[in-house]
């Protein structure tokens, strides 16, 4: 019994001693089966931190490897780039020398890109920027006072105002600043005035009811008009200094609206503006441009000075502008060089109550022994300018006394002429700064002709002692009211024909030319 109790103990021990073999072998297999980033090392008696994070962080080896991937990604790229650069740089030195047009285009090619975001950042930019309202006046020229508002204008013709209203957003309000100005170009005279006004905040502005994208100009009639010359001296003209750049894309809003006025001249209008006039007498409409013009900015009487006009506009531009409007030929000789006329052909302006000829009918008799084809007239403010644009452009000769009708010298044809008749009493320099300079701007030819005291009805009114006739300067010295009650509208015209002979011969040469 005590025998058999000993051999099941070693029988256990034994048994025990086998299980844990085959444990140790089974870890010993396990061990180096399973993955290096489970194992602990064995060379070493401590655990580093990249062991622990090895065994803490499997995936780490998975990012490393996607890490090594990337960078070999990368250099490959930036050797393809860099032989690409290598090699562009190799075709570009062998186009510069065979093909600089190639080069230009691989130029415009590898910049498109770049030069597209550029215009396209600008272009955000642009539409970013604060609107900058400025308001400047001119009140120092002699001959006029205008006023301009770049940026947020806004206008209420009732109030005959233009605001000058800050951007919102702003932090440079504007500086209160009001003007008051007379809105023609002539400014001695009386017109209506109107006011610009600088607001402090874009929170005092009256809000639009009318929004436009395009550039206004607010002026005045009245004053002169209902004269020709002043008519075309005082608006027409300077309107057109000042709006012709715009080609049609601007507003007029004209204070004290004369109704025939505007029908007269509506088709200089519609010219120049391919919108409706407003009257801004009754306009109660808040209206917003970008630009206003207030006033017309002029240079000269009747006349053009192309070294301050925009685009360098002269007198000629606008005698073809006037022509373009009324259909007239643009680009012919007189008639007569053109055999369309037999005759020269002289329209013979008369006059209805002041420098009239007196002996009319023997003017027209001499004209037409001198072989002239004679086209006597007076025109009256009521005619109509289409009609009588093109009577003129059938004439060789515009002939007449120093007066608002001789303005008609606009619809001649280049090479036409022009025959003043100037009265008595030191009129010259009227007469020349009027017609002469401007005829010649306008590739026109010119000649005039001044009457002597026995061809003036003041010698037979005051005789020869009287300063009137002695000596007219003292006259202009008293100013030039006196100067227009005796020499502008007391004087009527008895033409010396003998006298005037050579200067019909002189047109008849001008003619032929």
């Amino acid at each position: 019994m005590k025998n058999l109790k000993c051999l099941n103990r070693v029988f256990s021990e034994s048994r025990f001693g086998l299980v844990l073999i085959l444990g140790t072998l089974l870890l010993v297999f396990a061990y180096f089966a399973m993955p290096d980033q489970f194992k602990f090392p064995v060379l070493s008696s401590t655990v580093t931190v990249e062991d622990v994070a090895r065994l803490t962080e499997p995936v780490n080896e998975t990012k490393r490897e996607d890490q090594q991937e990337i960078k070999e990604e990368i250099r490959e790229i930036q050797d393809e780039i860099n032989t690409n650069e290598t090699e562009n740089k190799q075709a570009n030195e062998t186009k510069q020398e065979d093909s600089p047009k190639i080069e230009e285009t691989n130029s415009e090619f590898n910049s498109s890109t770049s030069n597209e975001k550029q215009a396209q950042t600008e272009k955000i930019m642009e539409k970013e920027k604060p609107i900058i309202s400025k308001a400047t006046c001119d009140i120092s020229n002699w001959r006029y006072e205008a006023c301009e508002v770049h940026g947020d204008a806004r206008t209420i013709g009732t109030l005959l105002t233009v605001f000058s209203v800050p951007a919102p957003n702003t932090n440079e309000p504007n500086a209160p600043q009001n003007w008051t100005i007379k809105a023609q170009s002539r400014k001695a005279v009386d017109v209506k005035k109107v006011k610009i006004q600088t607001l402090i905040s874009s929170l005092e502005a009256p809000q639009c009811t009318q929004n436009e994208k395009i550039s206004a100009v607010v002026f005045s009639l009245g004053g002169l008009t209902g004269n020709l010359w002043h008519d075309f001296s005082d608006v027409l003209v300077p309107l057109f200094i000042n709006s012709r750049e715009f080609n049609g894309e601007v507003q007029f809003l004209i204070a004290g609206w004369q109704d025939w006025f505007v029908d007269k001249y509506k088709l200089i209008f519609e010219k120049l503006s391919k919108y409706e006039m407003i009257n801004f007498d009754t306009d109660n409409e808040v209206r917003c441009y970008p630009h206003v013009i207030i006033g017309l900015k002029s240079h000269e009487d009747f006349n053009i000075d192309p070294k301050r006009s925009p685009n360098e506009y002269t007198m000629l531009d606008f005698r073809m502008f006037v022509r373009e409007v009324f259909d007239l030929p643009l680009s012919l000789d007189i008639p007569f060089k053109l055999k369309t006329n037999e005759k020269p052909r002289v329209m013979l302006v008369l006059r209805g109550r002041n420098r009239r000829f007196m002996n009319g009918p023997e003017i027209v008799q001499a004209l037409n022994d001198s072989n002239f084809e004679v086209i006597p007239v007076e025109p009256t403010r009521d005619l109509n300018i289409a009609n009588f644009s093109k009577l003129v452009d059938s004439c060789d000769i515009i002939m007449g006394a120093h007066g608002a009708a001789l303005t008609n010298i606009i619809f001649l044809r280049t090479n036409g002429i022009m025959v003043q008749i100037v009265p008595y009493g030191k009129m010259e320099r009227d007469a020349i700064r009027f017609y002469d300079k401007p005829a010649i701007e306008m590739k026109l030819r010119y000649l005039d002709y001044s009457i002597s005291a026995e061809e003036t009805t003041l010698l037979e009114k005051y005789g020869y002692e009287n300063p009137v006739i002695k000596d007219p300067d003292s006259i202009h010295k008293q100013g030039w009211q006196v100067g227009m009650k005796y020499y502008w509208l007391e004087q009527d015209i008895k033409l010396n024909l003998t006298r005037f002979k050579p200067v019909l011969d002189k047109t008849h040469e001008l003619v032929r030319e």
